[in-house]
């Protein structure tokens, strides 16, 4: 009778030992859950994140649409049996021929531009179209056509922020072509009338120039 007794005052104490240990666990899962208030701010931020990586995902979309058109036209035009030159509007031809730039193919990308190259305007795009040829012909030490296009820039586009670039780089491509004369004409001109532009202080330092120039 007496070990059934010790058994079960044995059973109570772990019982308790349970018990103490359970709403223990329930005190430390109150205070570790957050306010109701904190709760649905949480949950409006994550809806609204997900609101924002699915919109995302539709432009990510969009632009793979994009540029597989870009590529198929690309592809298309590089093949003269399945798409004619002819037949690209205006835009498709800007696109390509900047593609073209892009990728280091100044020759190409000349057919893509023709139409916007003829105009005899003062529309930014051909001015910078014009600089990109001329620094693409350059890289590829073709110093004479990069010659053509600097001074088209100089002549047409002389009251705009590509002179100091296109006297330079003129310049440098006369250096290239043996004339180091017209080069120090040039690069004199930079360091003249635009004397705050780097490649002034550039052209200063190959030329050796003091700074007093006026002439």
């Amino acid at each position: 009778m007496e070990q059934k007794i010790l058994q079960h005052e044995a059973l109570f104490r772990r019982m308790q030992k349970m018990t103490a240990d359970q709403i223990m666990i329930i005190n430390e899962l109150e205070q570790s859950i957050p306010p109701q208030d904190l709760l649905d701010s949480l949950q409006n931020g994550f809806f609204e994140l997900s609101e924002n990586i699915r919109k995302l995902g539709i432009q990510i979309s969009n632009l793979e649409k994009e540029l597989k058109t870009i590529k198929l036209n690309v592809n298309q035009t590089l093949k003269p049996e399945s798409k004619h030159l002819d037949t690209l509007s205006k835009q498709e031809k800007i696109i390509l021929g900047l593609i073209s730039l892009e990728a280091g193919n100044p020759d190409q990308a000349i057919e893509y531009l023709q139409d916007i190259l003829k105009k005899n305007n003062k529309n930014p795009l051909r001015a910078q179209i014009l600089m990109a040829l001329g620094n693409g012909f350059l890289e590829r030490a073709h110093a004479s056509q990069a010659a053509y296009y600097y001074g088209i820039i100089l002549r047409e586009y002389s009251d705009t922020s590509h002179v100091p670039s296109a006297l330079y780089y003129l310049g440098e491509a006369m250096g290239k072509l043996a004339e180091s004369e017209k080069q120090k004409i040039l690069w004199k001109e930079l360091i003249k009338n635009h004397p705050k532009s780097p490649l002034a202080k550039r052209a200063k330092k190959l030329l050796i120039i003091p700074d007093n120039v006026s002439d």
